[in-house]
């Protein structure tokens, strides 16, 4: 995939990234849960690890910060740029055939991720409320993408495929 079609995909999965989570969202017991899990998933499908990542990382740490959830923006620019990169960069090793694998992958460091982040932040008793969410998110996430991937493709033709 050429240059600049790569820096225009980052700048459209960053915004959609972020407007994904600030307005597609429900209220949680320490934050919220929200659809912007399903387009960090189908950017890593897309542009694969690095580019995901900072995508994924950029847009999520700044939905943290214009919902007023702030503290919370530096784990989630962490947590979230990793598992779009381990989302992104497994298929890119291994084939398209990984790409659901590398999702779960990448929802498992989401779950783990903000589990210990509420731990260190919150309180270790919170911590579980905040996994169980993040389970429902993260497999909607993956479900999602894996339906829009696919979808994605076809419109676009071979010059997305990876």
């Amino acid at each position: 995939m050429g240059g600049t079609r790569l820096v225009t995909l980052y700048g459209a999965f960053t915004g959609l990234i972020a407007l994904a989570t600030t307005f597609l969202k429900i209220p949680g017991p320490t934050g919220y849960y929200h659809l912007g899990d399903v387009i960090i998933y189908t950017a890593a499908a897309i542009m694969g690890g690095p580019f995901a990542a900072a995508s994924a990382a950029v847009g999520s740490a700044v939905a943290d910060i214009w919902t007023g959830y702030t503290s919370w923006a530096p784990w989630t620019f962490l947590i979230k740029g990793a598992a779009a990169f381990a989302a992104g960069a497994i298929p890119g090793r291994f084939g398209r055939r990984a790409r659901i694998p590398a999702m779960i992958t990448g929802a498992v460091l989401i779950i783990l991720g903000y589990g210990v982040a509420t731990a260190v932040m919150i309180d270790p008793r919170a911590a579980v409320a905040e996994v169980a969410g993040n389970v429902l998110q993260s497999a909607v996430g993956v479900v999602g993408a894996a339906v829009l991937v696919p979808a994605i493709e076809k419109a676009g033709g071979a010059a997305l495929r990876k």
